[in-house]
């Protein structure tokens, strides 16, 4: 199902694209379908080049980093409605540094980065709200990411 037979305005109730003005989402609509997952279904595989944004629509997806070691995986976090996973890939286009799948069944709206970059870049206005929101969404992740590193290291 493509977005542009649901609600345009949808793509407002994501983090990354709230900012943005009706027009705006229409513009940005076409570029989305709409896919499910089930349990357990690889959305990004570690180290693959991919170059997909997810938007979480319902369900939760859960990012998994490799640990040198013994101990496997650990989990960076758990994704819900109205975020996004695979948001890297707008920044830069390069293997993915972690894997991600669907912890509980999922319906995501999933876009080409290329694409949706090659757009904000002729509309420059909406590419400088979404990179804001996009700078936010990293910089929470990684404050994030950091107080778990600490409170895990505080308890060696």
């Amino acid at each position: 199902m493509s977005l542009v037979s649901m609600n345009n305005t949808d793509l407002r109730n994501f983090s990354l694209f709230s900012d943005l003005s009706s027009d705006d989402c229409v513009l940005l609509a076409p570029l989305f379908s709409l896919q499910d997952f089930s349990v357990g279904s690889l959305l990004v595989k570690q180290d693959d080049m991919s170059s997909n944004l997810f938007l979480v629509v319902s369900g939760i997806v859960e990012v998994r980093l490799p640990l040198i070691g013994p101990n496997g995986t650990t989990s960076v976090g758990k994704f819900g409605p109205g975020e996004c996973v695979g948001e890297l890939s707008l920044a830069k286009l390069a293997r993915r540094a972690a894997s991600a799948t669907a912890h509980l069944e999922c319906q995501c709206l999933v876009a080409d980065t290329v694409k949706l970059s090659e757009l904000l870049a002729a509309n420059p206005k909406v590419g400088f709200l979404v990179f804001r929101r996009l700078a936010a969404i990293i910089t929470d992740r990684l404050v994030a990411t950091n107080m778990k590193l600490r409170n895990s290291e505080s308890h060696v």
